[in-house]
């Protein structure tokens, strides 16, 4: 029953129902009105006789007539109601008639337009050879645009209207067969793009044509045809196979039909068509996964294409295509065949390994055990020349690397026993080649191409790892030790490689992030320190130009030197720009700054004190190189340099909630770092800045009020004297020096002790006794050495000293947020930079950190 239909049945009954109710309320208010005049002749009756002459029977009834009346009137209240409500039922259905109506008229419309435009297409723009090759980009867009197809199965339309449409769908398919099979190349480009987008737009007609398309399209990839003819075809059939493959009533007649001669169809056009391999690999790739069984038959020559363009020979010029041929290789090897697919993937992973084994082995001159011959792809010999052959076997060792990957990362739909043993020791062999090129006695001058093939080599063993780490997951616990190893020799950086560093830092920061202590405690410490100093930002410094100008000569002296040239201020040369100075990132820094951060996060005892200030001093250093120069450098460098300094702020944050010791030195500096962030114009780093001054709030306790020192007592008294263990620079003179000044400090105490017993006004003395005591000792003042004072005895807050004691001492500094104190000479001061070097580090933020504040 349609839905206009069904709609009219409701509006009737609801009118029906309202006429009746509408019946029922007159009838029981005509009723009403007649017992109430009953009722009142009664009353009026009642009202002119006594109470005595009325009987009992008249009483009676009376009674009963009110009742009744009552009764009456509550029923036709409810029937009132009950109409009401009937009432509002068909207001309702009156309102919905008419939306109904108007989408019923629109809807129609929608309809006649969907037939004209289809209509206008079939016969104007696609009518002949000429017009398509003028109009298909016109008529491509329509389509695309407008949703012409939905109307095949809509309700609520005229017949009139809907035989048009579907004449009119009926002529567009006619035409777009014809379109496929046409005679020029223009006309068929043209056919396989419409049949593509109507398919994809109506479920239905992809139901009623799919087998007459498959077919047509079939019949194209068998013709010598252009290269864009043949990609569209190749993506049209994908997509239909990708539709259909789900819906078990296509399996027989389309899925197990067509789709091996799809597959052999798609490998004889391979040879003809070399160029088409990239989507030739998709495809076929694509149909081994989804249709393993039906892929069989074609197991062999896919297997022989793949390992085509896996012998080495395209990873240069090609990776990408490498990459899809070892997916393709991958998916075969779940396809089954004469044996299972557990034996073919343990087969084919036996294979790559045994084809690793062979390229290192020949690269180092060294041979496999003959009792134990390793398994290999069926690949061409390399070159007889060395110096030709070990690049190709650098290569070989890439692509076998690219297999090794796709299996490992291969979906499967059967547990596979993966050799992790074996596929460990070739990713450790790859790491170890380089060092043993470089420890062998052989004088072969071939061996001067192994240190330049050595990131290849080494980043092909790191991705082995990587993926072993990926897909494998807690499994790769008893390896750890094995991979540390490997790590450390790749980190021996025979040869600066800034792709192979960034290689190596993301392999530490992923195996840190998912093993934390049980692969860090593996590593030797000097790979920590090393990651330490990759975050060391290099100082690149444009050296002044400087134009030499002789003056004129002048006669010898023994005043003047060396050819008695007088020496204006000319002679110096004049100075045509000015020292420039930028800090350049690269890729290098940043994924030595992620390694840090996982350190930080996951284990950060691995930092001993020293090599933890000196990370956190180097962090707050660029940052501070960040917040003077950020004026001054342009838009998008700021931009760009966004990520950067939101890994900062995170590794300073890190640092922060990281136990260590030294944790509140760098407080003061990292609440400063992260307020100043505040006003970045990077909203990742400002939500960086927030969350740290959240979570560092706790810590600081800034909402606790100060705590007042009392003078006069032994223990602060001691511990202001206690500075012999900061005077470990100065001699054994300045040691006793300061020694003595203690004892005449605790002599003068005693003294001071004595008089306040005998003093006749306490207070006054008391303060006369703290400003002695506060007076430096003469014994100090003559030695030669200045003693070190103690950060947290300078930095006292001033809110903290009493009135008379501020008087008394030297004038300091005020101890806010900003102010930091000023480290000794021997630390701050940098080593002076070379003119002629333009590699000079950037010197480090020295802190000296004081916890006095936060007491």
């Amino acid at each position: 029953m349609s839905t206009d239909v069904a709609a009219s049945i409701l509006f009737g009954d609801l009118r029906d129902a309202y006429d009746k109710q509408h019946m029922r309320v007159d009838t029981l208010r005509t009723a009403a009105g007649k017992l109430e005049a009953q009722f009142l002749v009664s009353v009026r009756d009642r009202a002119t006789r006594r109470n005595s002459s009325v009987s009992e029977k008249e009483r009676q009834a009376h009674d009963e007539l009110r009742r009744l009346l009552n009764q009456t009137r509550q029923r036709l209240a409810e029937e009132l109601q009950h109409l009401q409500w009937i009432r509002r039922r068909h207001n309702m259905a009156i309102i919905n008639r008419k939306a109904h109506n108007r989408f019923l008229s629109d809807m129609d419309d929608k309809v006649a337009r969907a037939e004209r435009t289809l209509s206008l297409l079939t016969t104007t723009f696609l009518a002949n050879t000429e017009a398509v090759k003028a109009n298909i980009s016109l008529v491509l867009d329509t389509v695309l645009s407008q949703n012409l197809f939905a109307y095949i199965d809509a309700t609520g339309v005229s017949v009139e209207t809907a035989k048009r449409y579907t004449s009119a769908v009926q002529k567009w398919q006619a035409r777009i067969n014809s379109l496929v099979t046409g005679k020029t190349s223009e006309t068929r480009m043209a056919g396989v793009l419409l049949v593509k987008h109507t398919a994809l737009q109506s479920p239905q007609l992809l139901s009623e044509n799919v087998a007459k398309w498959t077919t047509s399209l079939l019949g194209v990839l068998g013709k010598a045809e252009v290269m864009p003819v043949l990609i569209a075809t190749l993506q049209t059939l994908l997509a239909f196979i990708d539709a259909v493959r789900d819906v078990p009533m296509f399996y027989r007649d389309i899925i197990s039909a067509q789709v091996p001669r799809m597959n052999q169809a798609i490998l004889a056009m391979v040879d003809k068509n070399p160029d088409l391999m990239s989507q030739v690999l998709e495809v076929l790739d694509r149909s081994a996964t989804w249709f393993p069984t039906l892929f069989r038959p074609s197991i062999d020559k896919a297997e022989a294409l793949c390992l085509r363009l896996l012998d080495g020979s395209d990873m240069r010029n090609s990776p990408e295509l490498c990459e899809q041929a070892a997916k393709c290789l991958a998916a075969l090897s779940l396809a089954g065949g004469k044996i299972t697919a557990e034996e073919r993937w343990f087969q084919c992973a036996q294979q790559a390994m045994g084809t690793i084994q062979q390229c290192i082995d020949h690269m180092m001159c060294t041979g496999s055990d003959a009792s134990e011959p390793a398994q290999q792809f069926a690949l061409p010999l390399l070159a007889d020349d060395f110096a030709v052959s070990i690049p190709q076997a650098a290569d070989r060792i890439s692509a076998m690397t690219e297999v090794l990957i796709a299996l490992l990362t291969q979906p499967t739909h059967v547990d596979i026993p993966v050799p992790v043993d074996g596929i460990l020791g070739i990713a450790s062999r790859l790491a170890m080649v380089p060092v043993r090129a470089g420890s062998s006695k052989n004088a072969r001058s071939e061996y001067d191409l192994i240190p330049l093939l050595t990131p290849q080599i080494q980043r092909a063993s790191i991705r082995i790892m990587a993926v072993l780490a990926i897909a494998l997951g807690s499994h790769m616990q008893p390896y750890l030790s094995a991979v540390a190893r490997a790590v450390t020799a790749i980190n021996t950086r025979q040869v600066v490689s800034p792709a192979l560093n960034v290689a190596l830092h993301c392999l530490l920061q992923l195996y840190i992030e998912r093993y934390g202590y049980g692969f860090v405690m593996h590593l030797p410490y000097d790979l920590v320190v090393s990651t330490a100093d990759d975050i060391c930002v290099q100082q690149k410094t444009k050296a002044a130009k400087v134009t030499m100008t002789a003056s004129e000569s002048a006669p010898s002296s023994k005043k003047r030197g060396g050819n008695g040239k007088s020496r204006g201020p000319n002679t110096f040369g004049v100075i045509e720009s000015a020292q420039a100075t930028h800090i350049h990132w690269d890729d290098t820094v940043l994924a030595a700054l992620k390694t840090v951060l996982a350190l930080l996060q996951h284990t950060p005892t691995v930092f001993t004190s020293a090599l933890r200030t000196r990370v956190d001093s180097q962090v707050l250093t660029l940052l501070m190189l960040f917040a003077i120069g950020g004026m001054e450098m342009p838009f998008a460098s700021r931009q760009s340099d966004a990520p950067h300094r939101a890994l900062l702020y995170r590794c300073l944050e890190a640092s922060i909630l990281s136990p260590d010791p030294w944790q509140k030195a760098i407080l003061p500096h990292a609440v400063s770092a992260f307020s100043a962030g505040l006003a970045d114009p990077s909203t990742a780093v400002r939500d960086v800045c927030a969350e740290a001054l959240v979570t560092i709030d706790p810590i600081i306790h800034s909402r606790l009020p100060a705590q007042l020192r009392e003078p006069d007592t032994k223990e602060n008294f001691s511990n202001e004297n206690q500075v012999s263990w900061m005077m470990s620079d100065c001699d054994n003179t300045s040691i006793d020096a300061v020694l003595s000044g203690v004892q005449a400090d605790n002599q003068s105490d005693d003294e001071d002790d004595k008089k306040m017993q005998v003093a006749d006004e306490p207070v006054v003395e008391e303060v006369k006794r703290f400003k002695q005591d506060t007076i430096v000792p003469p014994v100090v003042k003559k030695s030669t050495v200045v003693p070190v004072v103690e950060a947290r005895e300078y930095n006292k807050p001033l809110h903290n000293q009493t009135s008379q004691q501020s008087a008394a001492l030297p004038p300091q500094q005020p101890t806010t947020s900003l102010f930091n104190t000023p480290a000794p000479p021997a630390q701050t001061s940098a080593a002076e930079v070379s003119d002629n070097n333009d590699d000079d580090d950037i010197p480090d933020i020295v802190m000296e950190g004081s916890d006095s504040e936060y007491e």
